[in-house]
């Protein structure tokens, strides 16, 4: 039994590092979902057995060390934080988009605990290590028959490149590791080989934050060699080559920036033209809101996937050209104040101080064995690279059980038994027939429970999408939808959407399929909002489904409530701008776009709507003077949309109609119907010489509506209707 338990256990261990190759395409968000499932569905199992197998050999039980210790109490101190979430559903389960909740952090903890009790020789993480290469290695090279897509930054099998990138900056660290204990010639040649495979893909990947962090672990790495290998001399000869040439190599891509090589690949280019200042402004105001937060709740903060609330309700104006639904700070320091307040961060900056304490304070205060120095420092590096990306990034799936796997490592190393947990016995036939079936029972409940209904719902709304009959789709979704799944919002998002395409469709649909479609979004749209309240992103969907089905009275007070969670989010003031004008309300309109407007000056959107807005109320002195402010780019802006060109229209401003369609003319001089309404323009204007010559300009420049100008221009002259007799 302790033979097929141990291979079990091994096996299922071994599968982790593959599951990066895994894209599971009949699921929704097939790079994000099948990994995650895989991995927790491996880690249960995997728990399961090696329970049984640690009752029954003493040798892979748990060992104690800080890095246990404080992740322990990580764990614990996010189990309140999340019980005191905002939505405590979202800070358990996450959703399917990112799958990060407590219930993978959990799951990060228990591949780290069993990995680090079983693989305890060199032997055995060797195999690891060399496994998780070999399919790195199959990732980057996949990777590589991106390159020459246009805009495409290199993701492989990971779906994002910033997942990508991370992916590659552990394995560039594990081949140096390897490197570092091998003495076979051709194995640090095929070392070498892969690592400039890797650092070639991480740099296409275009992630600057990664890619700053490979710069600094890597220096991080040499100088702590440098500076601890004072009796290797060899040793220390090497590091500060090595220092050297890292200082040749990011001196040589800085000075070689501006070359066209590097600036006509994208993702090169990207990291090339790093400007903190710009780059960081999205990031700064981000966080700035995430210190409003954390001053609102500052001890146990906000729980896991509940940034959103503390966004919308300090939303800074200048981010409106970004997205509108940012559910992370991007930045592992403010992500973990919001989602466990300072005690979660602590708790969480106490896994890198355990980490330091055995790779740099405790070799210096006593004689310690556990890893050579240069191992030392390539984990050193690795744990100070990591930590750079994500001062800017966020963690996933692929991070999480990397840095699981490197901290297991380490704590496989430096651990020490546990006596009591040694002494535990049980014995034998009591682990065999009564142990091990209520483990294995409960081993399947759990498994079930927290995967089945969810992976049912993923694959539903596959089904749902691929299915083309209305009915039919209905039903697929009515299947998702029931499962109870932790990403009902989202399956309720994407009906809600296809109620609303329903809604708006030109394609004659089967009225009780409508009705249906349009009665049950609403219905689920209202469920999810009572479950999930003072969210605004749900009340701007469902003020959005109103809009879109007609009802614009119930519209304006969804968007109104949604204003109330977020009263500085410009997108949801426009929404309520262009619902007043709807409603014919058209100094209310005004207000809220001159708001929206307001609140960032620089925003174009808000701009174009505010000047269509006082036309609509025949300000046209303030439109025209906010107009006459603008920049070219701006006028080329307003001329070319409908919104602003009707507005001017409604308010008999021909003078200034005639002006926005010369810049139409001049920007599409190929569309007949620009130059006719310009035409049409001059003659409401009785500048019936200026409306025939744009039709002889029309007719040079559209030859095929030259007929149809000469026709207009010679009942002109007539002093006939333009259009009278013309086609």
């Amino acid at each position: 039994m302790k033979d097929i338990l141990k291979g079990i256990v091994f096996g299922g261990l071994f599968l982790i590092p593959c599951l990066t190759i895994y894209v599971a395409n009949d699921f929704f968000f097939p790079f994000i979902t099948g990994k995650n499932f895989a991995f927790r569905i491996i880690v249960e199992v995997v728990l399961a057995l090696w329970v049984l197998l640690a009752l029954l050999d003493s040798e892979y039980r748990p060992r104690f060390s800080w890095i246990l210790g404080t992740f322990a109490a990580f764990i614990g101190i996010m189990l309140v934080a999340n019980l005191q979430a905002e939505h405590v559903l979202t800070a358990m389960w996450s959703n399917f988009e990112r799958m990060d909740g407590y219930v993978t952090l959990v799951h990060v903890f228990l591949y780290f605990i069993v990995l680090g009790s079983v693989l305890k020789t060199p032997k055995a993480w060797s195999f690891f290590l060399h496994t998780s290469l070999v399919v790195a290695g199959f990732v980057a090279l996949k990777g590589l028959s991106q390159l020459g897509t246009a805009g495409v930054r290199v993701d492989s099998t990971l779906g994002n490149a910033a997942y990508m990138a991370i992916y590659m900056l552990f394995h560039i660290f594990i081949l140096a590791y390897l490197f570092a204990q091998s003495k076979v010639t051709p194995y640090r040649i095929a070392y070498v080989l892969l690592g400039v495979l890797f650092i070639y893909v991480l740099l296409q990947t275009g992630t600057r934050g990664t890619a700053i962090g490979l710069a600094t672990g890597s220096l991080a790495s040499v100088v702590y060699i440098a500076l601890f290998a004072t009796r290797l001399k060899t040793v220390r000869k090497f590091a500060f080559g090595g220092l050297i040439a890292l200082v040749v190599i990011i001196g040589g891509f800085v000075a070689a920036r501006d070359t066209a090589y590097i600036q006509n690949t994208p993702s090169l280019a990207r990291v090339a033209n790093i400007d903190l200042g710009t780059d960081l402004r999205v990031r700064g105001m981000i966080w700035g809101e995430a210190i409003a937060g954390i001053k609102e709740r500052p001890v146990f903060g906000w729980g896991q996937g509940n940034f959103n609330y503390v966004f919308n309700t300090y939303y800074n104006p200048g981010l409106y050209g970004q997205e509108q639904w940012f559910d992370r700070t991007h930045n592992i320091i403010f992500d973990w104040l919001i989602a466990g307040g300072i005690l979660g961060l602590l708790s969480y900056l106490s896994i890198f101080a355990a980490l330091m304490y055995y790779l740099v304070v405790r070799p210096l205060r006593y004689a310690d064995d556990s890893f050579t120095l240069v191992e030392r420092g390539i984990l050193f590096g690795l744990i100070v690279g990591y930590m750079t990306h994500n001062l800017v990034v966020f963690d996933n799936i692929v991070s999480y059980i990397f840095f699981g796997t490197i901290i297991a490592l380490i704590h496989s190393r430096v651990s020490r038994q546990i006596p009591s947990v040694m002494a535990f016995k049980l014995p034998v036939p009591v682990i065999k027939q009564v142990v091990a079936p209520v483990v294995l029972v409960v081993m399947a409940a759990v498994v079930y429970v927290i995967n089945v209904p969810n992976i049912q719902a993923a694959k539903d709304i596959i089904v749902a999408f691929s299915t083309q009959d209305l009915s039919a789709r209905l039903e697929a979704f009515d299947v998702a939808l029931t499962r109870g799944s932790f990403a009902q919002q989202e399956i309720i998002e994407q009906f809600a959407q296809q109620a609303m395409g329903i809604a708006g469709s030109k394609e004659q649909v089967p009225e009780a399929v409508k009705n249906a479609y349009l009665k049950r979004a609403e219905s689920e749209l209202l469920s999810i909002m009572q479950e999930k309240p003072n969210d605004a992103r749900l009340e701007v969907f469902l003020a959005s489904y109103y809009r879109a089905t007609g009802d614009l009275a119930k519209a304006e007070t969804q968007m109104a409530a949604a204003r109330s969670h977020s009263p500085k989010k410009q997108a949801i003031i426009l929404q309520q701008g262009a619902i007043a004008l709807a409603l014919g309300k058209n100094e209310e309109a005004r207000d809220f776009f001159k708001t929206a407007y307001e609140l960032d000056t620089t925003n174009d959107e808000a701009r174009e709507y505010y000047i269509a807005a006082l036309f609509y109320v025949k300000d046209v002195a303030a439109a025209n003077a906010l107009i006459d402010d603008s920049a070219p780019a701006f006028r080329d802006r307003i001329a070319a949309s409908d919104f602003v060109v009707s507005a001017v229209n409604a308010a008999g401003e021909f003078t200034t109609l005639a002006s926005l369609y010369e810049i139409r003319v001049k920007a599409d001089p190929l569309n007949a119907q620009n130059w006719a309404s310009l035409a049409f323009v001059y003659y409401q204007l009785k500048q019936n010489e200026k409306a025939i010559d744009t039709l002889a300009r029309a007719a040079t420049a559209v030859p095929v509506f030259a007929p149809t100008a000469q026709c207009i221009t010679k009942n002109l002259k007539a002093g006939k209707a333009p259009q009278e007799g013309c086609q």
